[in-house]
């Protein structure tokens, strides 16, 4: 008798962690669809922050108050490719070389994609 009750005991326990692990693949499966909304809003958000770092680099450097603007275009295949463009009238007025380093530091500025490619540059008026 025992041992009847100790086998439907371990069927009981196989079946419960079978469905529990088909509940979760259910759950995993259905989190890899995201919907265009989603996938819009975390690049929103990621492009928020790219925006707002740039700015705060540029206050630290002197160039308080600088145009900051960040294009993007995105693919068929969903790349995108980002253009972060940076103007004030203090970048205008630098040599080359001091323009060249500020650019170095500016373009470290990005966000972690494996479909993202970005180019940084100045808007200058002459």
């Amino acid at each position: 008798m025992k041992k009847m009750n100790r086998g439907g005991f371990i069927t009981v326990v196989l079946v419960l962690t079978l469905v529990a692990v088909c509940c979760c693949a259910g759950t995993v499966k259905s989190r890899t669809g995201l919907s265009v909304g989603e996938i819009e809003g975390y690049y929103q958000e990621k492009e928020r922050g790219l925006v707002e770092e740039a700015r705060e680099f540029l206050s630290g450097r002197g160039f308080i108050h600088s145009g900051v603007m960040l294009t993007r275009v995105i693919d068929t295949d969903g790349s995108r490719e980002y253009i972060l463009t940076v103007h004030h009238g203090k970048i205008d007025r630098l040599d080359e070389e001091s323009r060249k380093l500020l650019m170095e530091e500016l373009e470290e500025i990005v966000f972690e994609d494996a479909n993202s490619s970005f180019r940084h540059e100045f808007l200058i008026n002459q």
